[in-house]
């Protein structure tokens, strides 16, 4: 895979401009100071508009060793929709990416390469532009933090970050080979109930996850989940779409969408070279890289969310944010670089999205409030001649996270830097899927894939369960055993749901578009048995023995669903 450089075009408006437009007469701005700036500055709008002219903008090119032109990956082998091939890395310096946002935000291009960065902060919706919304302010927020980062003082690059992509797909043939040499318990799996009506308590003989990482939102605020981060070197993990950031190119210009949209305003970096490393001119309508693919270095500038997304109006700076005291020393091709290591960024989708295909009406509309109750046939799906079988979500997994499926250069920087894997509802968002098959291809695919990490304990899992996940909230509750899902179900009933939170479509709603967003509980939904349940049955033995003692079950069901796939796992 070779790299074209390319120039910039001339900017169409000022930097006090491009301020007004996200902060019209200073509304919105938030004059912050951090608590790692050795210059102890308060960021100013005025103060922040100098420093881009004159320090980002006005001293040499952070590309000067390029001839002041953009490098960037061309991805000639493979027809991904990015710039990146398969098991491609390629690293920015924090500067550089600075650079890059503020060019952007001033309106200028890259000569011959339409990246998809300036295309979405010019793309009209129907709410607004994006660079006079969120996503502007975000990456000014960005821009804010760079500038008070003591490691791009008197012109220095500033800490890296790096962008690599995973391989193609191997034959789920190998991947089932590989099971049958690992352990389900490989996947070192830690729990944390986030506000899921149990108090956070976890049964004894399960292993919680770090209090660092797992604190209960309280007072009208967010603890710590593995979106909110906490625990250090726990990667956040995405339930990206095809490509990351979602739908938003051309709908949104701010908060709103699912976890996946709102993700990008609070990781500002992760956003600008998701779009910056797309040009898709194949597919114009989504200019963004392609999952599966970390993003290291990468920080959560703001605070606010969570799973819930209950908390995240407006986001805020935060003046915790880290700038030097996440730093680790790394080796990339023979060079060592600092990198930040608080929130390694990973981003992969499962494969259900689309599977039901029936046209808009009523029975779209009933198979809706069934596949939220775990309740449709077409969820429990196990053929191998389909795209959408179980089969293939456990590879989806196991392609993404394990170390083997990254460049060769990049994998011990993951080693270095990764300590855990932060997911909550995979496959069960807003794809749709049954919510404890979700849990099930995730322990499955994570205990494949820990050893390329080294085995067991090397990458543990960490689960966090919730009564309201911002996608399809109530449908995880079905993961508990039936006391504690009825509490859960509960608990989402009655905890404080602003609308917007979710992003659902309008026949997922059960009701009241303003207040029934949560799966009600229609007293037999929940199972006797649940996750914990299968994990005492079943951590001891083989990964294979789960993968097809669960086929088996599901292939014997004969297309009953009055039982949940955990009481017709466990069944004597």
């Amino acid at each position: 895979m070779g790299k074209e450089r390319f120039g910039w075009t001339e900017p169409t408006r000022s930097v006090e401009d491009a301020l007004e437009d996200a902060f019209p007469g200073g509304k919105g701005w938030q004059s912050v100071r951090f608590v790692e700036d050795s210059g102890n500055l308060t960021w100013t709008m005025g103060r922040l508009a100098k420093w881009v002219k004159e320090e980002l903008l006005g001293n040499r090119n952070p590309f000067w060793r390029h001839g002041d032109k953009v490098p960037v990956p061309m991805n000639t082998e493979f027809d991904t929709g990015d710039q990146l091939g398969p098991r491609h890395w390629v690293g920015y310096s924090r500067r550089q990416i600075c650079f890059i946002v503020a060019k952007s935000l001033l309106g200028a291009g890259t000569e011959g390469y339409q990246n998809g960065l300036l295309r979405f902060l010019e793309k009209k919706t129907k709410h607004d532009i994006p660079r006079k919304g969120d996503f502007g302010r975000s990456w000014w927020g960005l821009l804010a933090a760079c500038a008070a980062d003591p490691l791009m003082e008197n012109g220095q690059q500033g800490p890296q970050l790096l962008v690599a992509k995973a391989e193609e797909y191997s034959e789920v043939s190998v991947v089932r080979e590989l099971a049958k040499r690992v352990s389900c318990g490989d996947a070192s799996l830690r729990v944390c109930r986030y506000d899921d009506g149990g108090n956070g308590i976890v049964p004894s003989e399960l292993t919680e996850v770090p209090e660092g990482g797992c604190k209960q939102p309280a007072a009208g605020h967010p603890g710590n989940d593995f979106m909110a981060g906490g625990l250090a070197g726990q990667a956040t993990h995405d339930i990206s779409a095809a490509w990351l950031g979602g739908y938003v190119f051309g709908n949104a210009a701010g908060l709103g969408g699912g976890q996946d949209e709102r993700l990008m305003v609070y990781f500002p970096e992760v956003s600008a070279l998701s779009f910056f490393l797309s040009q898709d001119s194949k597919q114009p309508q989504a200019p963004q890289l392609r999952q599966p693919v970390w993003i290291l270095g990468a920080r959560r500038v703001f605070t606010g969310i969570d799973g819930t997304c209950r908390y995240n109006n407006p986001p805020m700076l935060d003046p915790a944010v880290p700038m030097t005291s996440d730093l680790l020393t790394v080796e990339l091709n023979g060079r060592r670089y600092r990198m930040s290591s608080s929130r390694p960024f990973l981003a992969f989708m499962s494969e259900n999205q689309g599977f039901i295909t029936d046209p808009k009406g009523p029975k779209l509309d009933r198979a809706m409030h069934l596949i939220r109750r775990n309740k449709e046939l077409r969820q429990r799906n196990v053929d191998p001649n389909s795209k959408w079988s179980f089969e293939k979500q456990v590879r989806a997994w196991y392609r993404a996270v394990a170390l083997s499926s990254y460049p060769d250069h990049v994998q011990p920087i993951l080693q270095a830097i990764v300590t855990s894997v932060g997911a909550g509802p995979w496959l069960a968002g807003l794809w749709f899927g049954d919510s404890q098959l979700g849990f099930l291809a995730s322990w499955l695919g994570h205990a494949i894939a820990v050893g390329s990490w080294g085995g067991s304990g090397k990458l543990p899992l960490d689960y966090y369960i919730y009564s309201a996940f911002t996608e399809n909230p109530g449908n995880q509750c079905f993961v508990h055993a039936k006391a504690l899902c009825h509490a859960c179900l509960a608990h989402c009933a009655e905890a404080p749901l602003p609308n917007e939170s979710f992003w659902l479509p309008r026949n997922a709603y059960f009701g009241n578009f303003s207040s029934k967003s949560c799966v009600p509980d229609e007293g037999n939904d929940c199972g006797e048995k649940g996750f914990a349940d299968v994990l005492r049955a079943y951590k001891s033995q083989p990964a294979s023995a789960l993968w097809d003692d669960l086929e088996a079950a599901l292939q014997e069901s004969q297309g009953n669903t009055s039982m949940t796939v955990f009481d017709l796992l466990l069944q004597t």
